[in-house]
């Protein structure tokens, strides 16, 4: 469990965030800071994603001193 936490809890408090934000974009009616919610959800969902690709390039480098390691 500690270690799913590790591993996911930054990107499940975005998402949480993001879905509260965008909660209160959709009570938002006529008002002009709807679209500015509305882009604070796309950044937390373009964070997700950039987390995500930090997480996949440093495993990369991981497997690779790994594999370098064990040739020696």
């Amino acid at each position: 469990m500690l270690r799913v936490y590790l591993n996911y809890g930054l990107i499940a408090s975005v998402v949480v965030w993001a879905a509260i934000v965008g909660m209160m974009a959709y009570r938002l009616n006529e008002s002009p800071w709807r679209w500015a919610f509305v882009g604070l959800v796309c950044a937390g969902g373009l964070t997700v994603a950039a987390i995500l690709w930090i997480k996949k390039y440093v495993d990369r480098l991981n497997e690779a001193e790994e594999k370098r390691e064990s040739k020696s």
